[in-house]
């Protein structure tokens, strides 16, 4: 059995700190946390936010990336989930999808993707341009925009850097979902 389990599996063999676990979804909906406010999964991510505040030990702003060895494991969903669980707490909240290669974020918010991330590091769209309101009190998105032809020279750009900067003024959390880090370096490069 090379299966992860439960907690206690990965307990043997890490340090690292288990801040909490989100059961899989049978949900139609991939913003449970909005659209079924009382479900156990829901709870999970307040759970989270809570053990990560709490970890976080009162900073107020933070950028966390969302990322997994491989596709499919949930990462877009987590992120869109942990974003909108923070915004409904009441802060700030950014939701960034930078997986500029295959960018699907747009669809479950039904939302544009004509301008991103990609036509704002190439110049051609102003920051406020990108930042598109979710339908969520709180909870702005910058989607990963046009597909370009080199997505990991984008992201470790300079302009990318400059946009993070920006951003931090503007948002208590930014929530990066980010493609599969055992597949591209995407997520290797955003994690500075």
């Amino acid at each position: 059995n090379d299966k992860i389990m439960q907690r206690e599996d990965v307990e043997k063999i890490t340090t690292v700190p288990i801040i909490g676990h989100i059961i899989h979804s049978d949900k139609d909906s991939k913003v449970v946390v909005m659209d079924f406010p009382k479900s156990s999964i829901a709870e999970s991510f307040r759970s989270i936010r809570t053990n990560l505040q709490y970890l976080l030990k009162g900073k107020e702003k933070q950028t966390i990336l969302i990322t997994s060895d491989m596709v499919s494991a949930g990462k877009t969903f987590c992120s869109i989930n942990l974003a909108s669980i923070f915004a409904k707490y009441g802060k700030k909240t950014l939701l960034m999808g930078f997986d500029l290669r295959k960018p699907k974020i747009y669809q479950d918010f039904g939302l544009s993707n004509a301008e991103g991330i990609s036509s704002y590091l190439i110049n051609k769209s102003s920051i406020e341009a990108i930042i598109q309101k979710s339908g969520v009190e709180n909870l702005d998105i910058i989607m990963a925009g046009p597909i370009p032809p080199n997505p990991s020279e984008l992201i470790a750009s300079e302009k990318a850097t400059t946009m993070f900067a920006l951003l931090k003024e503007m948002y208590d959390f930014i929530i990066l979902d980010t493609p599969p880090i055992g597949i591209v370096t995407d997520a290797f490069l955003l994690m500075k």
